[in-house]
């Protein structure tokens, strides 16, 4: 396979089909439980509205839409996450073919993503609005430097599309968004290119996909932006030197840390060959390294500006995953010829092809190995199955204090409205009746069991004193391939009119 890649490199592409279509076989092979992106999609499919929380709506208007045609199911959550993913790696080749010359250089390129950790585990087990922006990202540098290229009203069209799309996917593509303009400006057709009136054209289609989310982030600013600040600020330091130097420090380690396996791929892979003439460049690497460096100013300013100390790799992962595209053209500038190092390099993807969803099934199938159970092995479905039985009734509504629990939860009962009070603002409609109690659930931990304050006030405030004490109520539940006497523990209530 290694050797016919190298003749027919465009072979990635089915290749990455028939990839993903097991990935989506490994997924309903696994339990059923759900981590918390899954989980997240799950309970937000109830809503098709203009905003939902910190994120923007792009991938849950896409879930919300394919569950509304083919209802709630774990193949409907799986489904739509393997083709953003299988996107994912058919745009980011269509982007490495815009600057690279050798089609099997394009093919290495791609398949390093497989190289990535953040991207290759982390985004096959979670990650959502990271996985339909890394799609918006290549689509809107593919339509910037086909623009730069060869422009047309085509192409300004389609990159004001990708750029609507992408501040609808996360909104840290606004950073992408800014470097690639001064990129484009240093480029020595690009000022000829902004300056066209054409460009209008992009800004006109970017500004009406967004507006209609734009007029709601402006009236919800404190629910969409409230959670991400508090966690840039989490276990920060008090002294303002401590802040101003821990910032960088991470966001350094995090450069270090989702860069360093891909580059030691490349080095056991390509040897002295990797550094050959490293220092020659042409008008593409520039751009990139334009791209680069904006960034990370401008994230190095936010970080010292906002006090933020504290970041996570997924957020670094939608700039640091065109570094593939990158060293490739390094090396193709340097005058390596891909044919003579793709039969190596292609070895590493392929096994990893093999190795990933083999790591998925036995990290869910045979979690004693790991001396852990994942979110997966959660028995949410032999819970709700007992909880009915013993009840005897369906509920008219189920409430949680966590969305992990309530996207969980509905999964199992898609005909019930499921609400989690992390996300106040998302009210779903319910019966509440004699033969439809409402049901609270939570994870019990050393409150032994005693009924969550946001939850009793909920009662109290929503509820007033039109309804019966509940009676709360614990159980164990054996996890999902565990061993005899490993439980996980649930609480609950059914809450009745008086």
């Amino acid at each position: 396979m290694h050797r016919f890649l190298v003749r027919r490199p465009d072979a990635i592409i089915p290749l990455l089909a028939g990839y993903f279509i097991i990935e989506f076989l490994v997924r309903l092979a696994i339990p059923h439980g759900m981590r918390f992106d899954e989980s997240q999609q799950a309970l937000f499919s109830q809503w098709l509205t203009l905003g939902y929380d910190s994120q923007p709506p792009l991938y849950n208007w896409v879930q919300a839409v394919v569950v509304s045609v083919f209802g709630l199911s774990l193949t409907a959550i799986s489904a739509v996450k393997n083709i953003f993913l299988f996107l994912v790696y058919l745009s980011y080749y269509r982007l490495a073919r815009e600057v690279l010359t050798d089609k099997v250089f394009a093919a290495i390129a791609t398949l390093s993503l497989l190289t990535i950790p953040q991207f290759f585990w982390e985004a096959q087990r979670d990650l959502t609005h990271t996985v339909a922006q890394l799609v918006t990202i290549n689509l809107f540098l593919c339509g910037a430097i086909r623009t730069l290229k060869a422009p047309s009203l085509g192409s300004y069209a389609f990159t004001g599309l990708a750029l609507g799309l992408g501040m609808l996917s996360k909104y840290n593509f606004a950073l992408l968004a800014a470097g690639a303009l001064v990129a484009v400006l240093m480029h020595p057709q690009g000022r000829a290119r902004v300056f066209d009136k054409r460009f209008l054209l992009t800004i006109l289609i970017s500004l009406v996909i967004f507006l209609p989310h734009g007029i709601w982030l402006i009236h919800n600013f404190d629910l969409a932006s409230g959670r991400t600040l508090g966690i840039m600020a989490e276990e920060a330091p008090e002294g303002a030197f401590a802040k101003f130097v821990k910032g960088p420090l991470k966001f350094l380690k995090l450069i270090v840390i989702i860069g360093a396996p891909t580059l030691i791929v490349y080095a056991l892979v390509f040897g002295k060959s990797l550094l050959k003439n490293f220092g020659r460049s042409n008008e593409w690497t520039r751009f990139f390294e334009i791209l680069f460096a904006v960034i990370a100013i401008i994230v190095l300013i936010l970080i010292v500006t906002i006090g933020m100390t504290d970041l996570r790799d997924r957020w670094l992962l939608p700039f640091l995953f065109l570094l593939p595209i990158y060293l490739c053209l390094k090396m193709e500038v340097a005058g390596i010829t891909a044919a003579d190092f793709g039969k190596r390099f292609f070895y590493v993807p392929l096994v990893m092809m093999v190795v990933i969803p083999a790591l998925l099934l036995t990290r869910t199938i045979f979690p004693m190995l790991f001396g852990a159970y994942d979110h997966y092995n959660t028995p949410y479905p032999a819970f709700v199955r007992q909880i009915l039985a013993s009840e005897g009734k369906r509920p008219g509504l189920m409430l949680t204090n966590g969305w992990l629990p309530a996207g969980n939860l509905h999964l199992q009962l898609p005909d019930v409205p499921a609400m989690s009070l992390f996300f106040p603002n998302l009210k779903a409609d319910y019966q509440w009746s004699a033969n439809k109690p409402i049901l609270i659930v939570w994870r019990p931990g050393k409150d032994n069991g005693v009924m969550p304050r946001e939850l009793s006030n909920w009662l109290r405030d929503t509820l007033g004193l039109q309804y019966a004490t509940p009676d709360i109520k614990l159980t164990d539940v054996q996890y999902i391939h565990g061993k005899p006497g490993d439980m996980a523990s649930f609480a609950y209530a059914w809450v009745y009119p008086k």
